[in-house]
């Protein structure tokens, strides 16, 4: 039996709907786990209690709200100075893309605070040459049981006596070794909290005290380190602060010896009395189907910005679904009067994309160019390299490569401020033909 091609369609579309409202909820079902460390959730494992104690302060004036998506949302701030980014035990890795973010949100002055143990938090953390040590972290200065260590944080010259459940140790990695950071930075790293010297990493992880272990020594273990940014000319820029017990800011924790009072010190001596806090949702589990797959949807969105086979694998089958989707809707509407063509994948398009700015439209066509030359040349010394480090190596690669280039794309590369939106447009069409 022959089927039409609306049949197929409709097949097709039946076929996607099963998969999005059986399949998925099953599966989110089976490995689904309880929501938790959540600033908009009230149960002990949540962190609503902070958020509240930071919006409810008298003395204090904050504007405090979620990163749902994605914390690609940290490029668009206009303020990053007075912006703090918190993370609380983040249920999944930082991508590469999502780190370089982070590292010019900090160069314009922003700041992150970090709550982290035994998850994904070194992904944020090698950007600043530390590491959570993954290991249990033992004190002989515990209360009630093994899991709570109370110890002592300074901030701004003050004690406050805390109480952690289940710390790990923050180690000092010495240099940096993912480098995605712009020339002229420097860092003030500061140990605020330490454990006592009585206190040692379970390296063999057999819960006893084994050669094999790490003991600590007179300064105890770091479970508190704080990275400050200077530029060339010493001003100051953007903080992160490192918290190696990513319950400490939970409900239950919440109202332990000081923590509380520490926690808001804290805030206010890295962004001051006001400003804007940001608790990054998007890395958590979420209560309901709803949330969780408007939360995946967005984080898909921002991952097609990659630049993998696999993304690109995945970009195809996107836009095969929307070209089969617009086919579907298209039989059911009538013949638009006159039909608009906005996009064009064959061609960048600087100014669209970019709101109408030539800096960054200027921005785009120097990747595209380097991206092309890249492939058209079979360039390898441009593989993982970042766009400073292939705008640094381009001259060397034209002359070795023999590659000629007319005055318009010269002065792309090396005269980009003589630049006029016309001329722009003039290199676009060269670069889609290149």
């Amino acid at each position: 039996m022959e089927i039409s091609s609306r049949s197929g369609i409709i097949i097709l579309f039946a076929t996607v709907a099963v998969c999005t409202l059986v399949l998925f909820p099953l599966l989110q079902y089976v490995a689904e786990r309880d929501p938790q460390l959540s600033a908009y959730d009230d149960d002990w494992n949540d962190i609503s209690n902070f958020r509240k104690g930071l919006e409810d302060n008298p003395n204090t004036n904050y504007n405090v709200s979620a990163v749902l998506s994605n914390p690609g949302v940290l490029d668009e701030i206009s303020d990053p100075s007075s912006t703090l980014f918190v993370v609380v035990g983040t249920e999944s890795p930082y991508s590469s893309l999502e780190l370089e973010i982070l590292a010019r949100y900090m160069e314009s002055g922003g700041s992150i605070l970090v709550f982290g143990d035994f998850d994904y938090s070194n992904t944020i953390a090698e950007l600043f040459a530390i590491e959570f040590v993954k290991h249990r972290l033992w004190d002989q200065n515990y209360r009630d049981n093994l899991s709570l260590i109370p110890t002592t944080a300074i901030v701004e010259g003050e004690s406050y006596n805390i109480l952690l459940n289940e710390p790990v140790a923050i180690r000092d990695l010495g240099s940096q070794y993912i480098n995605l950071w712009s020339q002229g930075f420097e860092w003030n790293k500061k140990v605020f909290i330490s454990t006592s010297k009585n206190s040692w990493i379970d390296s063999d992880d057999d819960g006893l005290i084994t050669p094999e272990d790490e003991v600590s020594g007179p300064q105890g273990f770091t479970v508190g380190m704080r990275c400050e940014m200077k530029s060339a000319e010493g001003v100051q820029l953007g903080t992160a602060v490192f918290v190696s017990d990513s319950s400490l800011p939970i409900n239950m924790m919440w109202n332990e010896d000081r923590n509380s009072d520490f926690l808001l010190s804290l805030i206010e001596s890295m962004i001051g009395i006001e400003g804007d806090i940001l608790f990054d949702e998007s890395r958590h589990t979420q209560e309901s189907f709803g949330a969780s797959l408007f939360q995946s949807a967005l984080g898909f969105y921002f991952l097609l910005a990659g630049d993998t086979l696999i993304i690109q694998v995945i970009r195809l089958n996107v836009l095969v679904l929307v070209i089969i989707l617009t086919m579907g809707l298209s039989m059911r509407q009538a013949e638009p009067k006159r039909w608009y063509h906005i996009f064009d994948i064959r061609k960048p398009r600087p100014l669209r994309s970019y709101g109408h700015s030539l800096d960054k439209g200027i921005l785009a066509l120097q990747d595209v160019f380097l991206e092309r030359l890249r492939l058209k040349h079979q360039i390898y010394e441009f593989d993982d390299k970042s766009r400073k480090d292939r705008m640094s190596m381009l001259a060397d690669v034209l002359n070795r490569y023999n590659v000629a280039l007319d005055e318009d794309i010269k002065m792309l590369l090396g005269n980009p401020q003589e630049i006029r939106p016309d001329i722009l447009r003039s290199i676009a069409k060269k670069l889609s033909a290149w």
